[in-house]
């Protein structure tokens, strides 16, 4: 999971609030779509999975961090909204993922919140398994969100592990302490910039991997 730094919500998003009576649902909800989706770098809020292009289109949906029924006043900040993939849906709900499989239950940390780094909060195993150490967060991530269905784990799998070798060879090009580490940093560096305004997918799994191996430097 990616930390997400919330910008000026869409000048149509403040238009429609303050035409009176203004709801979630009548909504024309394309402009909304479009700069969360140049907030997330192209990728899901939860699983940062690829999303499609455009947020025009039907491979996202805007999701309500405070759900909208139990939450209704939230409805319409733009700092409770973020992007997320379809998540499966439509699949049965041990294959649904993400906001679908989220529903109406919630989240002890938003991909928001400056005061508390998700990226601080989450870990991977070499296998793909994403985890926290932080019981109940862990416990939201494997039954609330479902991100250890097994396409999402082999696809950090593979992420994990091309990296991994990446470093592995490399460390032995290198040769010296100093030059292993300006490569780690440069790599690092590259997973978290925008590329053409997208991040790559599942990037945080090899910052996680590249983290380690710098830890165990310093």
């Amino acid at each position: 999971m990616k930390a997400i730094t919330k910008g000026n919500e869409p000048v149509s998003l403040t238009q429609h609030r303050a035409n009176k009576p203004a709801f979630y649902e009548n909504l024309s909800k394309d402009d909304t779509r479009d700069s969360l989706l140049a907030e997330q770098g192209h990728i899901c809020c939860y699983c940062m999975k690829r999303i499609p292009e455009s947020g025009k289109t039907p491979g996202s949906k805007i999701e309500h961090f405070l759900c909208q029924d139990k939450h209704s006043q939230e409805e319409l900040n733009y700092g409770n909204m973020l992007l997320a993939c379809l998540g499966n849906e439509g699949s049965p709900k041990r294959l649904q993922t993400c906001d679908t499989k989220k529903g109406n239950q919630s989240l002890t940390c938003s991909p928001c919140n400056q005061a508390r780094n998700i990226e601080d909060l989450i870990k991977y195993k070499p296998n793909g398994e994403i985890y926290s150490s932080d019981e109940t967060i862990n416990i939201e991530l494997e039954d609330v969100l479902n991100l250890n269905v097994k396409n999402l784990a082999d696809n950090r799998r593979v992420v994990y592990e091309e990296v991994q070798n990446r470093i592995r060879i490399e460390g032995k090009r290198k040769g010296t302490v100093a030059l292993n580490k300006k490569f780690l940093e440069s790599e690092k560096a590259k997973l978290i910039a925008l590329n053409n305004g997208k991040y790559s997918q599942f990037c945080m799994v090899g910052v996680f991997v590249i983290d380690k191996k710098l830890n165990k430097m310093a």
